[in-house]
């Protein structure tokens, strides 16, 4: 009895949003089979393969439904923005590159999604398992909390640090796309498949420990798949504290500041927040000229990517032009 009411109570996700539309042509113990609800190993399996292959349906949607409507938007409204002017076959490379790593991406919410069917997660299902909207709101707290902490020991130790951390996440592949005309929507997910899985994967670990309502979780994934196009445009800024494109493009342009997640609290903890120059705005929409240094680096950095030597290219780059980037004037945008 108990073991039915656990079952009842965390049902896979996709058997609570599918189920009963499925049941009306089909026998309610095969669509239980089919999500995981059959209460066997092979059940189990079926769900989690049935699970992974909706949300990599979805993902692929997203994307090429996002991406090519962001980057539409961009130059529609800032036609002069480098971000307006990325070639079409670096957005290819992007889509590329992408492509390869949605398979592990996905494999977040489908760990969320088994967390919760098994029991592990401490989740709930509503403010009233939470105990309130009172704890209800300081679990959601909690959780952006420890996804902050999280992503950001990940990104800056793991990724750009620790030598074992930068071998195996291959960062580097991402931080091939550098300059203001190398970045937009597509280049959000173009990261090394593991490497983007270390830093998503906080969403479904944060489950474990938090006592969260299961639907700001979603919502959360949800979000950081938009904010991750978002942070990739340099067009539209966000109110202090938030860590918005044009922080994000200081990280990618410098490498060693701003590695935080939707905030600059752990950078500033740190010391390695890095804020934007007077000029940032005016350069990010084209209202002035992106320096011919940075073009003529950016045209060859694009081309060796495109050549498949961008890592190698992007060190000869950093090496030729990143100490003195980084001892460029640093103003807070007003």
């Amino acid at each position: 009895c108990v073991d039915s009411q656990m079952r009842s109570l965390h049902r896979p996700l996709f058997h609570i949003l599918l189920g009963s539309t499925l049941e009306r042509c089909l026998p309610a113990e095969t669509v239980a089979f089919v999500f995981g609800s059959g209460g066997s190993l092979l059940s189990d399996l079926c769900g989690r393969f049935v699970c992974w292959c909706i949300f990599y349906a979805a993902i692929i949607a997203f994307y090429h439904t996002a991406a090519p409507f962001i980057r539409s938007y961009c130059a529609r409204r800032y036609p002069d923005a480098p971000t307006s002017a990325v070639p079409q076959k670096l957005v290819d490379n992007m889509v590329e590159v992408s492509r390869e790593a949605f398979p592990l991406y996905v494999t977040v919410p489908v760990l969320t999604d088994l967390f919760q069917v098994k029991g592990w997660s401490r989740a709930c299902d509503s403010l009233e398992d939470c105990g309130g909207g009172v704890r209800a709101l300081l679990g959601c707290a909690g959780y952006f909390f420890f996804l902050e902490v999280v992503i950001f020991i990940d990104h800056y130790y793991l990724l750009h640090k620790w030598d074992v951390g930068k071998r195996l996440g291959q960062h580097a592949y991402h931080h091939v796309y550098k300059y203001a005309d190398q970045l937009n929507a597509f280049s959000g997910y173009s990261f090394a498949p593991q490497d983007g899985w270390s830093q998503g994967i906080a969403l479904a670990l944060g489950t474990l420990v938090v006592p969260v309502p299961i639907a700001f979780v979603y919502v959360m994934e949800i979000l950081t798949g938009l904010w991750t196009l978002y942070i990739h445009t340099d067009v539209c800024p966000l109110p202090w504290p938030l860590m918005g494109c044009d922080y994000h493009y200081i990280h990618h342009r410098y490498n060693w500041y701003n590695f935080g997640f939707m905030t600059v609290a752990m950078d500033t903890l740190f010391k390695t927040v890095k804020h934007p120059r007077a000029d940032a705005l005016a350069l990010s929409h084209g209202l002035k000229a992106m320096p011919a240094t940075d073009r003529q680096r950016s045209a060859d950095l694009t081309h060796a990517i495109l050549m498949k030597r961008g890592r190698e290219a992007l060190r000869t780059d950093d090496a030729d032009g990143g100490l003195a980037a980084r001892a460029a004037p640093t103003a807070k945008t007003s």
